[in-house]
């Protein structure tokens, strides 16, 4: 039963209720009284069913006090159940400030009129009527709290919503400044080597032309062109070296190994819709190339495991730089298992890591996810130098 109908039963109860006090108090059933609580009743039925303006339910409220007082005065009965009729809709009908208005009149109306009667007729009608005032008050604020507290939920579901609609837009609009980037990055790539490269292929061809026709007749001026190409030749791959130096950035090249490591997770996420998170200390040192390798590789069969048997939903990648160490964690939270038989892929991560001197576990247990932990020694990179620039 919800409130609207127990709201309902309570006041056809208590009109049951006044009329039997009526009778008990040997009130006669003259045309007067009975007009009187017929223009009660009306009054309080057309309240309750069919005046939907707030305005005309208070005008009808207000009447009907009068017709409590009237009632008292000229049928009696139990003066509670008058106060009871009121405090319902008074409760329930009107807003805070003034519910809390005609819960003070009516808490007057029944002291005035209990004046005349014993103590326990005094203590019946003030202490119900008080009662059932602070009953229904009570309901009525705390129904307000859970009609403000949905509100509250749905505003911040709402903007949690928007929050997301934006996340979105804001990611496809990164992703979108990306691409566009890149393209611009490829056209300007394309018009260097247009312009640089091309031109010198261009100018070799030619000359090669002039060298293989002038070879037989004049070989002294042929081999004068060809120093000469020689020359242009070296100076146009300097050239290129410097653009690509240009182009290549210095903390690309620091650490491309970490870099490939998150284009793979990047492409990864897309194709496998599971959450993997990469994160790393601030400082950092680059690694070499079998390292670099071997981490790629690493991580590539962890993401496939997790994905394939662990049937996990999110994904860490770890990579804690010390001075001298490196520390990587991947754990995921997949179904884990109570014990391994170590497959082609574990026993690869292992001797891949033993190879390079490093350190190398695991550990899992059902549904805790599985963890693998790898340790390896900071070493140099080798760096490799042209002789170009020496020859002839």
């Amino acid at each position: 039963m919800d409130n609207k109908k127990l709201f309902v039963f309570i006041k056809y109860f208590t009109l049951v209720f006044m009329i039997v006090g009526i009778i008990f108090g040997g009130k006669e059933f003259n045309a007067q009284n009975i007009t009187l609580m017929l223009i009660l009743i009306i009054n309080h039925q057309l309240r309750t069913f069919s005046l939907n303006k707030y305005i005309h339910k208070i005008i009808s409220f207000i009447l009907e006090i009068v017709l409590v007082v009237i009632c008292n005065f000229w049928i009696s009965g139990y003066l509670f159940t008058y106060l009871i009729l009121l405090a319902i809709d008074a409760n329930v009908m009107f807003k805070k400030f003034l519910a809390s208005t005609f819960n003070v009149v009516i808490i007057l109306i029944g002291v005035y009129f209990s004046f005349n009667y014993s103590l326990n007729y005094k203590i019946m009608n003030l202490g119900v009527s008080i009662i059932i005032i602070a009953v229904f008050y009570f309901n009525k604020y705390e129904n307000e709290k859970k009609i403000e507290a949905q509100d509250l939920y749905d505003r911040l579901r709402i903007s949690e919503e928007k929050l997301k609609k934006a996340n979105r837009d804001l990611e496809m609009y990164a992703s979108s400044v990306e691409e566009l980037t890149l393209l611009r990055e490829r056209n300007r790539i394309s018009r260097e080597i247009h312009d640089s490269v091309g031109h010198s292929l261009s100018t070799m061809v030619i000359q090669l032309g002039a060298i293989e026709k002038i070879i037989r007749k004049a070989p002294e001026k042929a081999e004068l062109l060809t120093k000469n190409l020689r020359k242009f030749t070296q100076k146009s791959l300097d050239e290129v070296r410097a653009a690509v130096r240009a182009i290549k950035p210095k903390e690309f090249e620091e650490y491309e190994g970490i870099l490939s490591i998150e284009e793979l997770i990047s492409n990864f996420k897309k194709m496998a819709n599971i959450d993997v998170r990469l994160a790393f200390t601030k400082e950092k040192w680059s690694l070499n190339s079998d390292q670099s390798f071997v981490l790629y590789r690493i991580v590539q069969e962890f993401l496939s495991n997790s994905a394939r048997h662990g049937r996990a939903s999110r994904v860490d990648v770890i990579m804690a730089f010390s001075e001298k160490n490196l520390l990587v964690t991947l754990k995921d939270n997949g179904q884990g298992c109570q014990s391994i038989i170590e497959g082609v892929g574990m026993k690869s991560m292992r001797e891949r890591v033993k190879e390079l001197g490093g350190y190398f576990e695991y550990k899992t247990a059902p549904y805790e996810g599985f963890t693998v932990k790898i340790e390896l020694a900071k070493r140099e990179k080798l760096k490799v130098y042209s002789g170009g620039e020496n020859n002839g």
